[in-house]
């Protein structure tokens, strides 16, 4: 069973006029027919390769591709070599011209709709979706108020939020009354009073409709314990942190604001807030980035056992296009292939750190992984998610989900190891 559904499609859907016949088709749980009139995908950089594979099928069969997505919004140019349109931005409002020029055989080889407005009141049509999925997603705030150097959400949607009206939320929770929700917001809470202000209000509507859900947010959901109260009462099971880094030269390096002003002695403070609120914390750590050292990455790990942290998932800087970070590299000439993305598999390492080998960062993962993967780790996960937050369900999620975590890394590194020995 997959974990989430491609919610992007059912909003895409939701803006196509209802005179039109849609389906949506998940490859990851279900094989392409390759029939259709006209085709949509979506598709960020890590997919993208594989979305320009089908693209080729159908387009080969006379049938028209549309891409849109983070990764041809960003790279507009390069996604038009590979179909008939591309769509930058949001979608959401282009569909009606889009499909009177499909009609008129007048389709353009680029849409720039701009920014959606949630006051045009669409909603995602959950109905095309298939109930192969563990858990439903919802969306209740769009974009992200920070600009981290690695990250291309500001570039995607503007470094600002869009926050979706409450009745138009609650609208949605009567359809998933009682299921399990994994919020798509970058960042639940917000920036400022009356963004935490409106977050008090989106988690009494998901209470009182039942909901249990998981999330994103920053280090700063610890600094007010009553949110912390209402998110718990509200059914929140696990948020994810963007921790990244406990070496301070890295967060300055990757322009993670808050968390070098709040500074890395904060880490565990904010861990055992959560925690003494009953929800489980899924901290994101960056490693192989100029600042990082074979000692780095054992204190990292240390840090890691220490901060009881329930589900550590790891990941190594990938320079995305649209980021800083890619930009600086690429300018340094540092990038081992400047379309990375379209190589099979996916490139576990783009680049090569200053300060250590690949092979000392392939050694440092490995000892970092085998720390809390396998089926002692997933047990000792359970536990101690157990022991910190009082609650068997949300211990069992982390544990759950710690486990698809370490799969996905070791999936990485099996590639790595393939591709090197080819």
């Amino acid at each position: 069973m997959w974990l989430f559904p491609p919610m992007a499609l059912a909003i895409q859907a939701g803006a196509i006029p209802a005179d039109y016949e849609v389906s949506i088709v998940d490859e990851n749980i279900e094989e392409l027919s390759f029939e259709a009139d006209l085709v949509a995908i979506s598709a960020n950089t890590y997919s993208i390769r594989r979305a320009y594979e089908i693209s080729a099928v159908f387009r080969k069969r006379r049938i028209p591709v549309i891409l849109g997505g983070n990764h041809p919004s960003i790279l507009p140019h390069e996604a038009a070599h590979y179909c008939d349109s591309v769509v930058v931005g949001d979608g959401e409002t282009v569909w009606s011209k889009l499909l009177l020029d499909f009609e008129n055989n007048e389709l353009r080889k680029l849409y720039s709709p701009g920014r959606y407005s949630f006051d045009q009141r669409l909603g995602p049509r959950r109905e095309l979706l298939s109930d192969k999925y563990r858990f439903s997603s919802i969306e209740t705030v769009r974009g992200c108020p920070y600009d981290c150097d690695f990250c291309s959400v500001t570039r995607f949607h503007g470094q600002t939020c869009r926050f979706k009206p409450l009745d138009l939320i609650d609208r949605e929770l009567k359809q998933l009354r009682g299921e399990v929700l994994f919020l798509l917001d970058d960042n639940f809470i917000g920036p400022g009073s009356p963004a935490r202000q409106r977050t008090e209000k989106v988690l009494e509507l998901f209470r009182s409709h039942r909901i249990r859900w998981m999330g994103q947010a920053s280090v700063n959901v610890a600094d007010d314990p009553s949110v912390l109260k209402k998110a718990r009462e509200s059914g929140c099971l696990l948020l994810f942190i963007g921790f990244e880094s406990t070496n301070p030269e890295v967060l300055r390096a990757l322009n993670k604001k808050l968390n070098y002003q709040k500074g890395i002695e904060f880490y565990k403070d904010v861990i055992r807030r959560i925690h003494d609120h009953g929800i489980s914390v899924m901290g994101s750590f960056i490693i192989g980035t100029d600042f990082d050292t074979k000692d780095s990455i054992k204190r990292l790990k240390d840090f890691i056992q220490e901060s009881q942290i329930d589900i550590p998932n790891i990941t190594h800087l990938t320079p995305y296009p649209g980021t800083k970070v890619y930009e600086k590299l690429k300018a340094e000439r540092r990038l081992f292939n400047e379309q990375f993305w379209l190589q099979k598999p996916f490139p576990l390492f783009t680049f090569r750190p200053r300060q250590m080998t690949l092979l000392e960062l392939e050694e440092a993962t490995e000892d970092l992984m085998a720390s809390f993967s396998g089926i002692w780790g997933n047990m000792k996960t359970f536990f101690s998610s157990l022991k910190h937050t009082r609650s068997v369900r949300s211990a069992s999620y982390s544990s759950a989900i710690s486990a698809l975590s370490a799969r996905t890394m070791r999936k990485q590194m099996e590639n790595l190891h393939s591709t090197a020995s080819e």
